[in-house]
């Protein structure tokens, strides 16, 4: 199903505002963990939570150029809900790696934040009675989640699923110990979330066939398209621009029926993700060298706002040919990244309080 302009514009645009929040939210929770009696034990989840939202923001980029493209008439819709139904890989070597869906991969974002947040008391400036709610809201759904589920998933949690409503029937907001409790619930909540979304999503992984490749092979010819559209933009944007072959999926020729035939199949499309994985890496990488050396030169800007003579004159020339640089199509990054480290130097020089 291919989502309307609407839509679409309205996903996209709260997706940017989550990835900023969750930004900030993981920030804050790596620097509360680093303090923390347990930070060794906090560690892989606060690993494993940066590493998918990276995972996120780059499936996001994505999104954004396909749409792009879209709108201007040389993309495809489809590519759109392909990119987001489609399976977002978590990086080769993870021990919790697992192939999921976008909005999985928010869901499970977001069930391993309240997980950190639980544990490292990051809600505590909440009113007792409206976090006590708000678990008891999370603690029903994830029931009704794990009633609904394949009993080879929901029937190894049942049990933890029971303890976790019997301590939220003790729980009262009066009782002495109820803020400890409280946070006991919040963290066992949302890791029966998180686990509940792996195993169910580590089931239909394992029953991989001709169809579910199929749907890995639609979903990395959008991928593909995504990613030339991106390297396109960094190479009429950059100079230097890197330049990295991109696989085509399609020369792969159509999924085969044959058991055999089809396992060998499936390893090629996983190396044919593995290489998209590392073209968008390195041209995302590009742009956003380039976004730094823009966000550099404006603060040089204002910085040099505030300065009087001599400083104003010496630096005045090179923050004009700075932003030449940036802003001529394509933008010459080696003679901007030289003249910003420059000035940069000068003032560290000069002003330190710069």
């Amino acid at each position: 199903m291919v989502p309307e302009d609407g839509v679409t514009d309205h996903y996209l645009s709260e997706l940017a505002r989550w990835r900023i929040h969750r930004d900030h939210e993981l920030r804050a929770l790596d620097a509360l963990t680093r303090t923390h009696a347990d930070r060794e034990d906090l560690n892989a989840d606060i690993t494993f939570s940066m590493t998918l939202w990276h995972s996120i923001v780059q499936r996001h980029d994505l999104l954004l150029s396909t749409w792009q493209d879209t709108k201007e008439g040389t993309g495809q819709r489809e590519w759109v809900a392909r990119l987001i139904w489609g399976v977002l890989e978590l990086p080769d070597g993870d021990g919790q790696a697992l192939a999921i869906a976008l909005p999985e991969a928010l869901r499970l974002s977001d069930a391993l934040a309240a997980s950190l947040r639980a544990r490292v008391r990051g809600d505590d400036e909440l009113p007792l009675k409206e976090r006590l709610s708000a678990t008891q809201q999370d603690l029903l759904r994830v029931r009704a989640e794990v009633e609904a589920a394949d009993p080879a998933v929901g029937g190894r949690l049942t049990e933890r699923l029971v303890a976790a409503d019997e301590l939220a029937a003790e729980l009262t907001p009066t009782s002495d110990d109820a803020l400890g409790r409280l946070g006991q619930l919040e963290s066992a909540t949302a890791l029966l979330e998180r686990d509940l979304i792996i195993a169910r999503t580590s089931a239909v992984h394992a029953r991989a066939d001709a169809g579910q490749a199929q749907d890995e092979r639609d979903h990395l010819v959008a991928r593909g398209e995504a990613v030339r559209s991106l390297a396109e933009r960094v190479l009429n944007t950059l100079r230097p621009a890197p330049r990295l072959g991109i696989p085509d999926v399609t020369a792969l020729g159509e999924v085969p029926t044959d058991e055999n035939d089809l396992a060998a199949y499936v390893a090629n499309l996983e190396r044919v993700g593995r290489a998209l994985d590392q073209a968008h890496t390195t041209y995302a990488a590009a742009l956003a060298e380039y976004a730094d050396l823009v966000d550099r030169a404006e603060r040089l800007g204002r910085t040099l706002a505030g300065c009087g003579a001599p400083t104003s004159v010496d630096l005045a020339g090179m923050l004009t040919a700075t932003k030449q640089s940036l802003h001529n199509r394509p933008a010459d990054i080696q003679r901007a990244s030289a003249l910003v480290a420059s000035q940069e130097a000068y003032l560290g020089q000069l002003r330190p309080d710069a």
